[in-house]
């Protein structure tokens, strides 16, 4: 009898401490959670509520985190030491409008969540892409899927395929002498938000 008594202990000790363990993981997801709420609240185009698509934080609090919403948004943005990351420029987050599954548009903001330009480019706050000839888009972007992007495509851009519209910090069309036409590979990293600025 004295044997069973320990052991029933034993595990009620083990029970508690999973407990505790378990409660310390939910403060610590809540503590992130409401961390993170207050850095998307700044961006006032993103729609609320929103939801961790990914997240890749370190446990010194670096690494990037994206979230997403019901209007196909995604709005991401880099940790270091728990602080958003400020990029060159002045650029802290980047949102994406999505459509049918197909980028549109792409805005980058400062730290309070206003537009801010990529100063390394043409200053532009916002890029708009404009599929031209959907079927010849989706002839590439199969080959790419299938090669889950490891592939190497020659420059496609001057088949007119996917233009660009640039926006400056005001959201005003900057304007250009003639279009601006990008690679169907350089579009579909920008879809599955391969680039950072």
């Amino acid at each position: 009898m004295n044997i069973i008594k320990p052991i029933s202990s034993n595990r009620k000790l083990i029970q508690l401490f999973f407990l505790f363990f378990i409660g310390l993981q939910c403060i610590s997801v809540t503590a992130q959670s409401n961390n993170y709420h207050v850095l998307i609240n700044r961006v006032k185009e993103f729609s609320k509520p929103a939801r961790i698509l990914n997240q890749h934080i370190d446990a010194a609090g670096n690494g990037s985190a994206e979230f997403t919403n019901a209007e196909k948004q995604v709005l991401r943005f880099r940790l270091d030491h728990h602080k958003l990351q400020i990029q060159h420029g002045g650029i802290a987050y980047q949102l994406f409008y999505y459509k049918n599954d197909y980028l549109e548009k792409i805005q980058t903001l400062d730290v309070n969540g206003k537009l801010a330009g990529e100063r390394e480019s043409k200053n532009e706050s916002g890029v708009l892409f404009i599929i031209e000839k959907p079927n010849l888009y989706l002839k590439k972007k199969k080959l790419i899927d299938d090669a889950e992007g490891n592939i190497d495509l020659e420059d496609d851009s001057n088949e007119r395929i996917i233009r660009v519209q640039l926006y400056d910090e005001n959201n005003m069309l900057i304007p250009e002498f003639q279009p601006t036409y990008i690679s169907s590979k350089t579009y579909w990293n920008y879809n599955v938000r391969m680039y950072w600025p």
